[in-house]
């Protein structure tokens, strides 16, 4: 495959079809690349070095240095952009790419889901394109791209049915800030594919919206109680899609701990289980607000 690689880098502006910007037909791609003329031998193999994959889903990073421009584009042509989670969060120095980057998982019918991140945050997250990719005879084709800025470590990719003959990008991981390496929180992140685009889309909880649609999976309430002890919640979330429906499902546990005896001394006080749909509708998802929120920071 290398003998191929110059050429494919040199294919890859011409060839690229920046169709995101209109209702483009789900039959036909986003962005094309072809690696030859009749089938190719990538395609036979369906294996293409992590350079090449950098390049055609961002063609204006410089090779070969991999390193990224001040404002990259995706091979749609349009800026690689999307809000924060955190909006306190900082971007770290750019770095050339690496394979360490690059995220795979297995789509629909053979297909690939591709995540390349570009950039990196002190709150443990990272941003680059997200892409649904098919192998054709003369190559690769995209047919799904968009903006994800989700959490960096040990990240996962699924793609779910959902509504009618749509689907749902559903990115985990662990978000762990420079300051607390060890204090690691695991997220679920929601994209909607919609014209062949990953959209980001707000949430909003008992009409406030609450940022951009994500699920955080653990947390952790100490609150201080007026004897020395401290109030202890803790909530876990699971997150089911069954076709239109998205269902989350929250398990929370409050505790009073005395936090200076060893080993701790922990009580428990109530526990609650609770399940909230998540319904997608007008660009956005809509829930009830969850009773972690009364429970976390009750009065002491």
């Amino acid at each position: 495959m290398n003998h191929r690689t110059a050429s494919l880098s040199s294919a890859l502006v011409a060839l690229s079809l920046a169709l995101a910007c209109k209702h483009a037909p789900t039959d036909m791609p986003v962005c094309s690349e072809y690696v030859s003329a009749g089938r190719s031998d990538e395609a036979d193999t369906r294996a293409l070095t992590y350079d090449v994959w950098f390049a055609l889903l961002v063609p204006d990073v410089q090779r070969p240095a991999l390193s990224v421009p001040a404002q990259p584009h995706e091979c749609s042509g349009r800026e690689v952009t999307a809000t924060a989670i955190h909006p306190d969060a900082a971007a770290l120095p750019r770095r050339p790419l690496a394979e360490s980057d690059l995220t795979f998982a297995e789509g629909p019918g053979g297909q690939l889901l591709v995540w390349a991140r570009l950039d990196h945050f002190d709150d443990g997250t990272a941003r680059g394109p997200v892409a649904l990719v098919r192998w054709v005879d003369q190559g690769v084709q995209v047919r799904g791209i968009g903006t994800l800025w989700a959490p960096a470590r040990r990240p996962r990719l699924r793609l779910e049915p959902f509504g009618e003959q749509g689907a749902l990008l559903v990115a985990d991981g662990e978000r762990c800030p420079a300051d607390d390496p060890r204090g690691c929180t695991r997220e679920f992140h929601l994209l909607p594919l919609v014209d062949q685009r990953f959209i980001q889309v707000p949430m909003v909880e008992d009409g406030a919206e609450v940022g951009p649609a994500h699920i955080t999976r653990d947390e952790r309430s100490d609150v201080p109680l007026k004897d020395g002890w401290i109030r202890r919640a803790d909530v876990t979330r699971h997150l089911r899609v069954d076709g239109d429906e998205i269902t989350i499902n929250e398990a929370i546990r409050v505790r009073e701990c005395d936090p200076h005896a060893q080993p701790e001394l922990c009580q428990d006080s109530r526990s609650a289980r609770e399940e909230r749909v998540l319904v997608y509708k007008d660009g956005r998802f809509s829930t009830t607000r969850s009773a972690w929120a009364q429970m976390a920071t009750p009065s002491p």
